[in-house]
């Protein structure tokens, strides 16, 4: 039976404000689009979310089912979604995995015939294996930070880009593992 654990980077790590909780906001450097360096607001929990006059990111991050002790049982998918603040008939939904160290981009999630459910668009890419080989950044010390490019088109207007960082932290790694390893004996 594999139990679901939930990496928790919706609402709590992308919720917030330079404010939020008296955590101090603070930028932080991403290279994107081949290069570019943006600034992108993080506080000490994880990222805020992005957003404009149209369009507030949601979720970006990971989500589990972990079988105890089987690591190639466990499966990892990547979770999105956005709040749509206006009413327009959503075209596509692309989102990119940006490489930290050059910018580069990597499909991660393509929908064209995006579907809004309560004003929010929701995209989960299929699940690979929590093991070393296929999930090489569970098994690496520290947090792990990641930036997606959602490029979203709306009927009748131009495509809109923004830029979200996700936050894996340590101690959410760290629980991950112990989940996989084999349970004690009796």
């Amino acid at each position: 039976m594999k139990y679901l654990l939930s990496a928790a980077l919706g609402a709590a790590l992308l919720a917030g404000c330079a404010t939020h909780h008296g955590q101090i906001v603070q930028q932080a450097q991403f290279k994107v689009d081949g290069g570019k360096t943006i600034s992108l607001p993080m506080v000490r929990g994880g990222a805020l979310p992005a957003e404009n006059e149209d369009y507030k990111i949601e979720v970006a991050g990971y989500i589990a089912s972990l079988k105890p002790g089987d690591a190639g049982q466990s499966e990892i998918r990547q979770s999105f979604s956005f709040f749509v603040k206006k009413s327009p008939t959503l075209e596509s939904v692309r989102i990119e995995q940006v490489d930290p160290a050059d910018g580069r981009l990597q499909l991660v999630l393509q929908d064209d015939a995006p579907v809004l459910k309560s004003q929010s668009w929701i995209g989960k890419t299929n699940p690979v294996a929590a093991t070393r080989e296929a999930s090489p950044w569970l098994y690496s010390s520290g947090n792990s930070t990641f930036l997606f490019k959602f490029t979203i088109k709306a009927k009748d207007s131009p495509a809109v880009v923004l830029y979200q960082p996700s936050f894996f932290n340590k101690a959410t790694k760290d629980a991950y593992m112990r989940a996989l390893r084999v349970p004690a004996s009796s």
